[in-house]
């Protein structure tokens, strides 16, 4: 809405109040409990409701003195005001005369350029402001007399005294009964601004009433909080003619007269043509809970020869308006309220409002409120104003021979064929058939529609906006159940408000088309039980949304969103998810780049995840705040490492030193919680840990030395199991498959082949088993072993210092000892030849066993002796 231009009556004495207070400190005054502040062109002293009956002295250099809500009874004394004074406020205080002794006021404070009486004493009689009162306030620019009258006395207002503010710009005074303004008033030239307080007590304001104020802009006489509650005087005439010689007059406030009805609003209609009107306001001139009214094109019909820009018309029991208004308002008109009615919005009412060309902003807001009787405003109206006529009967139309129609479907597809020719704009609404859409008729320069609280019920089905200008967008607290859509037609819009509307559904497609959409709030709906939100379809609702910066999806009962969910939306500053039903964090943010405020206040959230805390900390280095409070955080050594992570992260956690969490049915912090957790989950998880790795270890050793210490019987049982299975060979005598096993070193391969095997089984038909010539291809090596040995009488190991370097010949050694004890019950069965000479130290323990409890053979080197070595060899091997 655009603001009303009130400077003057602001006024510079309140501007100065606020100026730049720097400093604060006493001695401006006499009353050391009187505040002074530095401003802008010298020294405020703040002497307000310090309950004083007489002013304190000023210093000079003090331009602004405040005296309101106290109790004094006259004004200052001559002498005690600087001379620097410019802005004096004797607000609300007792005083009920401008004179003082025999001086004139203000006889030594004659640059006082704004004075505030308003809310004392002053008879606005002859007395009080007797001829000179006013003749030391020459340069005198803000004057406030109002509320100093009440309604049961007469009033006489002495036009004389006025003529001496020839500097007076704003003036505010009262109205009251019998009050009239004179020719003096006429002098003042640069009076512009003019408020009337209690003119309801006038009952009237005649045709000559403001004749002597030529030169106004700004006149505001509507009533007063304290005039609205005198249910026996009521403003019921404003007779045509009293504005035409307001040529200047710009703004125009008749606001809150119930009984002058809309009857009243035609006459000052009739007379603003003959002004230079900017801005109107007609509030409230129909009592709430009276029968309903109609807005009819006389009412407003001499505005369309007005440059208006600014037009309210709230509160007037408007249930609807002639079809035709729209053709009468001005094109000048940019901004149109009519607040707080009964309107009930019609797809087809008003065919010609596509002609108010200068429409930027509508605020059709709080329709229907009389059905609850709570209004703010309701009680100003009284039996006393329920009266049994009303002038909607005078104000009927009689219109002959004028074209009335209806607007119909045809007609809507009609407007919408000539006035779209951008068909990007509709196909860009798929999968919806242009046909089916609603067609919203608005001004084709609209930039804003404000329609909150309205009533607006059903579902926000697919419709089309017939200009695309609008910008922004409150349907906030209406009944819309569900968001269907899709929208078309507004790729301008940035704000759109669609909350409090108690819907419980939406679909992916509602906002497709917003493509500039920035500001969206959808809080305090229903939206968690839409099934949209348990699937991934979700993840579509804001897909075109690249420009959205601000997102409020608060309160509406959402358990879960996916990873994905704002993918799109990597302009995003600040998201609100506060007073859902959340467990955990879920979105990724971490593309967007200007985020800084997430709110997850309020859910239901125990502790965050793993993968949700590594969400959130991608997103850290973008200097984010986030609210995480009242959530039922839970004190357990489920939730020990998220508790921890929140503290460590804490300076990105607004509010982060009134979080806490239930630890033994009492609220303790988030410090407190780390130092319980981590006594009582990490000693417990330690000792578990401990005793755990302590059995593994234990068992592990022993199984280790069990396996090692038996190392041989277990590779020895392993392949002798598994050759049950294998092949069956032929037996020898004793039921042995060979007389003998050699085990050799590869190097001494020369000794079993060059003479074993031509002595022992060629001369003396024993069977030997070498393995280079005896042992199964595609057998493993210790499977090969292990058969050889348990299938042979005897084991012959051929030692050397090769034997004893070759882990195989060891392999072969040791599997023979687990034969003797496993196959053969202890009767050794091994026979070591000594091939050469070998260092006894080298020898394994083992083997020197073998050789001392059995006789082992050398192999002579004297060619003679070995004769008696064989036949020693061959009887050892056959028995």
């Amino acid at each position: 809405m655009p603001s009303v231009k009130q400077g003057q009556l602001l006024v510079n004495y309140k501007e100065n109040q606020i100026g730049k207070n720097t400093t604060v400190y006493n001695g401006c005054s006499t009353n050391r409990k009187c505040k002074c502040f530095d401003i802008t062109d010298g020294i405020l002293a703040d002497c307000s409701a310090l309950n004083l009956i007489k002013s304190p002295f000023f210093h000079e250099g003090v331009v602004s003195v405040n005296l309101s809500l106290n109790l004094l009874t006259y004004l200052p004394d001559d002498g005690y005001l600087p001379v620097t004074l410019k802005y004096l406020d004797l607000a609300k205080n007792k005083i009920s005369k401008l004179r003082n002794a025999k001086l004139v006021p203000f006889s030594t404070s004659h640059h006082i350029i704004s004075l505030n009486l308003t809310n004392n004493l002053l008879s606005l009689d002859s007395y009080t402001y007797y001829k000179g009162v006013f003749q030391n306030l020459k340069y005198l620019k803000y004057l406030d007399i109002s509320n100093n009258s009440n309604e049961y006395k007469n009033y006489y207002c002495p036009d004389q005294p006025f003529q001496d503010l020839s500097s007076l710009q704003s003036l505010l005074i009262d109205g009251v009964k019998n009050v009239t303004f004179g020719k003096g008033f006429s002098t003042l030239k640069n009076l512009t601004l003019l408020k009337i307080t209690g003119i309801a007590a006038n009952g009237i304001i005649s045709r000559e009433y403001f004749d002597n104020f030529p030169n106004l802009e700004h006149l505001d006489i509507s009533a007063t909080t304290e005039w609205r509650r005198i249910d026996h005087y009521a403003l019921t005439v404003f007779e045509k003619g009293a504005l035409q010689k307001l040529s200047k007059l710009q703004y125009l406030d008749i606001s809150f007269h119930r009984r002058l009805h809309m009857c009243g609003l035609r006459n000052v209609t009739n007379d603003l043509p003959y002004t230079s009107i900017r801005i109107l306001k007609a509030n409230y001139l129909e009592c709430e809970r009276s029968v309903s009214t109609v807005l009819f094109v006389d009412d407003i019909k001499p505005l369309n020869s007005t440059k208006l820009e600014v037009l309210f018309l709230d509160g007037n029991n408007l249930e609807e308006t002639d079809i035709l208004l729209p053709r009468h308002l001005p094109q000048s008109l940019r901004y149109f309220s009519a607040r707080d009615n009964r309107w009930v919005v019609s797809r087809y009412a008003y065919v010609d409002i596509a002609r108010l060309t200068g429409i930027k902003a509508v605020d059709l807001s709080f329709q229907n409120k009389h059905q609850l009787s709570q209004s703010k405003h309701s009680w100003y109206c009284t039996e006393y104003f329920h009266e049994t006529s009303h002038c909607i009967c005078d104000r009927l139309p009689i219109r002959e021979n004028e074209n009335m129609f209806d607007w119909n479907q045809n007609e809507e597809m009609s407007y919408f064929t000539n006035n779209n020719q951008n068909s990007h704009l509709v196909t860009a609404c798929i999968p919806y058939d242009p046909t089916k859409f609603q067609l919203l008729i608005i001004p084709p320069n609209t930039e804003k529609i404000i329609m909150e609280s309205a009533k607006i019920g059903d579902s926000i089905p697919s419709m089309y906006f017939s200009t695309p200008t609008v910008k922004h967008i409150s349907l906030r607290n209406n009944q819309l159940y569900s968001f269907t859509g899709p929208i078309c037609n507004l790729t301008q819009l940035q704000y759109l408000d669609l909350s409090n509307n108690r819907a419980v559904d939406i679909s992916s497609y509602i906002f497709g088309s917003l493509v500039n959409l920035q500001y969206l709030g959808i809080d305090n709906n229903l939206l968690g039980y839409s099934n949209i939100f348990h699937d991934h379809s979700s993840v579509f609702i804001f897909e075109n949304q690249t420009n959205l910066k601000f997102l409020n999806m608060s309160s509406n009962r959402i358990s879960i969103l996916f990873q994905n969910f704002l993918f799109k939306a990597s302009k995003l500053k600040t998201l609100l998810l506060d007073h859902n039903l959340l467990t955990d964090w879920n979105i990724s943010i971490n593309h967007m780049k200007d985020l800084n405020f997430i709110d997850i206040r309020w859910n239901q959230i125990l502790y965050i995840s793993s993968e949700g805390m590594n969400l959130l900390e991608k997103a850290f280095h973008l200097n984010i705040t986030i609210d995480m409070s009242n959530n039922p955080f839970e004190c357990s050594c489920d939730s020990m490492i998220f508790l921890k992570w929140l503290a460590m992260h804490r300076n990105y956690f607004k509010g982060f030193g009134n979080y806490s969490c239930i630890y033994l049915r009492k609220s303790i912090n988030i410090f407190e919680a780390n130092l319980h957790l981590k006594k009582n989950c990490y000693s417990y998880v330690g000792v578990i840990v401990s005793v755990t790795i302590g059995i593994i270890v234990f068992l592990g050793t022993i199984c280790s030395m069990i396996i090692y210490r038996y190392r041989w019987k277990l590779r020895y049982f392993y392949y002798i199991l598994k050759g049950e299975y294998g092949i069956d060979h032929d037996k020898t005598d004793g039921n042995f498959q060979f007389d003998a096993f050699v085990s050799y070193s590869e190097n001494d391969r020369w000794f079993p082949k060059d003479y074993m095997i031509d002595f022992l089984e060629k001369q003396k038909g024993l069977r030997l088993c070498i393995h280079h010539r005896d042992f199964i291809a595609g057998s493993a090596i210790a499977e090969n072993i292990t058969n050889a040995i348990h299938n042979s009488r005897k084991c012959v190991c051929i030692l050397t210092n090769n034997f004893l370097w070759s882990k195989w010949c060891m392999y072969e050694f040791n599997i023979a000892l687990e034969d003797i004890v496993v196959s053969r019950q202890g009767r050794n069965s091994i026979i070591i030849v000594q091939l050469l000479r070998t260092d006894i130290r080298n020898i394994p323990r083992e083997m020197r066993y073998v050789m001392n409890d059995d006789t082992y053979l050398d192999y002579p080197e004297n060619e003679e002796d070995r004769i008696i070595f064989w036949e020693s060899f061959e009887r050892d091997l056959k028995y």
